[in-house]
């Protein structure tokens, strides 16, 4: 366990200076504050779920869950960055394992996740009224841990695949904008929803964490949420199956 905090440690030092740092704060406040108060200029109030609500109020529980691409960008990067330099050779010549490693960076990327996630339920806070109950705070844990999981296993896959930092990046942002922009983040996903998009939103992992953690804000969590879960916990170890499978085939030199 020593070895795992140690590794967790050394992970998150490593990835957060101060550029990932602005980056993980600066644009989802952004996304929150520019997106949710010009768009709740033109939007002033709607439905959703039975319950009338502004925009912003619509967008902070999204924002909220989009952490979870941060955490797992985060991860892929670290992976990527240690096997690029070498680092990953000489961390497993000293007393750590492959599993200790990969669990440290499951770690980290959940703590970076919750840390985003905190970040912005304060700065939303003076903007919406929050009705989440002690139940709400438990399905907002499970959603922002089971799609940090799912997709931060993709990132690894892609960080342990890779050769390239250009491809990296590309890929990596590609997915972000494709990802985000096909759930419910910003919009809901109703009847008048284009057939198309709202397929890939129903096929899209983030949609189910978007709309968990909203019905929790709005304590309108139902038996919905079971699915919703259950969704998630699939889609997460067919994941953290194939990160571990692609990571386990990372060559090094050393015999580890």
């Amino acid at each position: 366990m020593n070895s795992v905090i140690r590794l967790t440690y050394r992970i998150i030092r490593s990835a957060l200076d101060i550029n990932t740092i602005s980056f993980l704060i600066l644009l989802p406040v952004g996304y929150l504050l520019i997106m949710g108060l010009m768009m709740g200029s033109i939007i002033h109030t709607f439905s959703y779920d039975g319950t009338t609500l502004s925009y912003v109020s619509f967008i902070a529980p999204g924002v909220v869950a989009d952490q979870i691409l941060m955490g797992g960008s985060m991860a892929g990067w670290v992976l990527w960055s240690d096997k690029r330099t070498g680092m990953l050779e000489q961390i497993f010549s000293m007393p750590f394992s492959r599993f200790e490693y990969q669990l440290s960076n499951l770690l980290a990327m959940i703590l970076v996740t919750f840390g985003g996630a905190l970040i912005m339920m304060l700065v939303a806070i003076p903007f919406i009224s929050l009705s989440i109950t002690p139940l709400g705070f438990v399905f907002v844990f499970i959603y922002l841990v089971l799609g940090t999981l799912t997709f931060g296993s993709i990132m690894l896959a892609l960080g342990a695949t890779v050769r390239s930092n250009q491809v990296f990046n590309v890929i990596s942002n590609v997915m972000f904008f494709v990802v985000t922009f096909t759930s419910s983040v910003f919009y809901p996903i109703t009847s008048k929803t284009p057939g198309a998009l709202a397929m890939a939103a129903k096929l899209n992992p983030l949609t189910y964490v978007v709309d968990g953690i909203r019905s929790a804000f709005l304590n309108t969590s139902s038996t919905v949420d079971l699915y919703y879960i259950a969704i998630l916990v699939l889609t997460s170890v067919i994941f953290m199956a194939i990160a571990s499978y692609t990571y386990n085939r990372i060559k090094l030199s050393a015999t580890v």
